[in-house]
């Protein structure tokens, strides 16, 4: 915490110093991604409530500032929240060893060397999100058994807070905190709320509307640099996903959750094998022992709160994939059945980045595992034991 402070000091100092800063915009919501029968509806006359005053402390917007850089230079912090904590130092020091090899991001001279290449924002941190009636429209019921969850329409969100707080990719604690004496369960269409600065996800949220995802993709690569993927690294121990590129120089980081029992853990390398935006989730009893009374699979509609979330980039793995997940507060505090949980906003974002055939990297197994996909000419993953042996490239599907 010594070292953040001082790095927030130095950023402070250089804010003061007249360091370049970009105006705050405000972001409308989902108008661009409403059905044409909504598009282009007249909002009912409502009494909205005035802005309040977001009540988070100076030093937790810095925090905040460093977080929405690394997010928007691929290095996830994780959910945000205002909070330097381990993630969000660990995307700090894997950025800069990817852009400034030996360079310390926590010493003063280093703090300045990052802080510019970041581009972090001080100033333009917060921003004001007017409240859209496509925002209220993705909220329903939310089932929590599985049978209520198969005989449901859609997976939607529980509350406005829940889809609000997705929508910024934050907590629900800073969301609240940055709108205090809100209700932000009973918000109301054209009310403004005090927001993170950061390319909200997706529009309408409602993702069983025609074309509201292909939409959101589309954005995301508008919004982010171009970078070839080469192969993507799982570090099952962290867990954590580093992106790589054909030169062997990690890109990316996102956290993710792995299996919970050691047994469930991949104990092979395996490459992308297919995909499926706005998936149904199939309940197959065999995989869920602690659920009783159910004998038959049950097949779960899309939505945001649909087991897999959004996005599905299936292995070659029986039953394994890369996907979105409902809850992204528990993203690596929880285990999965196998599978490689990420938020629903990063679970797009790589979704932009991967093709069919893409190696996946598996390391730090609790025995080494060894590799058996194609990669690059080159490319030797710097996670695998020094005595894994690189086999030729095998056949596999390709674009």
């Amino acid at each position: 915490m010594k070292h953040w402070t001082l790095a927030g000091c130095v950023m402070a100092a250089l804010i003061l110093a007249g360091a370049s800063r970009l105006p705050a915009q405000e972001v409308h919501g989902g108008s661009e991604y409403a059905p044409a029968s909504q598009a282009s509806a007249p909002t009912p006359t409502i009494n909205v409530p005035p802005l309040t005053k977001p009540a988070i402390s100076q030093q937790r917007q810095i925090n905040l500032a460093w977080q929405i850089a690394l997010a928007n230079h691929n290095f996830s912090p994780g959910i945000l929240d205002g909070i330097f904590g381990p993630w969000s130092r660990m995307a700090l020091r894997q950025y800069t060893h990817y852009k400034f090899p030996g360079v310390n991001p926590f010493s003063k001279k280093g703090a300045v060397i990052v802080y510019q290449a970041l581009g972090v924002d001080f100033a333009s941190v917060l921003t004001t999100y007017t409240v859209s009636p496509q925002d209220l429209q993705a909220v329903g019921p939310m089932p929590i058994h599985w049978r209520a969850m198969a005989a449901a329409k859609r997976m939607p969100y529980s509350s406005t807070l829940d889809c609000l707080a997705e929508k910024f990719h934050c907590t629900r604690a800073l969301i609240q905190a940055l709108n205090p004496g809100v209700n932000l369960r009973a918000v109301v269409p054209g009310q403004k709320i005090n927001v993170p600065n950061i390319s909200p996800f997706p529009g309408p949220n409602d993702f069983g509307l025609p074309g509201a995802l292909s939409s959101a993709i589309k954005k995301d690569r508008d919004f982010f640099p171009y970078h070839h993927l080469a192969y993507i690294e799982i570090d099952l121990q962290k867990p954590i996903m580093r992106l790589f590129n054909a030169k062997n120089q990690q890109f990316g980081l996102f956290h993710c959750s792995v299996a919970a029992l050691k047994d469930d853990l991949p104990a092979t390398d395996a490459y992308v094998k297919d995909f499926a935006l706005n998936p149904n989730y199939t309940f197959l009893p065999a995989s869920w022992p602690t659920v009783h009374g159910i004998r038959h699979p049950l097949i779960i509609p899309p939505g945001p709160r649909n087991p897999v979330g959004v996005v599905w980039m299936g292995l070659n793995l029986k039953n394994v994939g890369m996907h979105g997940n409902p809850l992204p507060q528990f993203i690596g505090l929880t285990g999965s059945h196998g599978c490689f949980r990420l938020t629903n906003w990063d679970a797009v974002h790589l979704f932009t980045l991967v093709r069919i055939g893409l190696p996946i990297i598996m390391i730090n197994h609790r025995h080494p595992i060894p590799l058996e996909v194609p990669l690059p000419p080159g490319c030797k993953p710097p996670g695998l034991p020094k005595t894994a042996a690189i086999q030729s490239p095998i056949a596999v599907v390709s674009n």
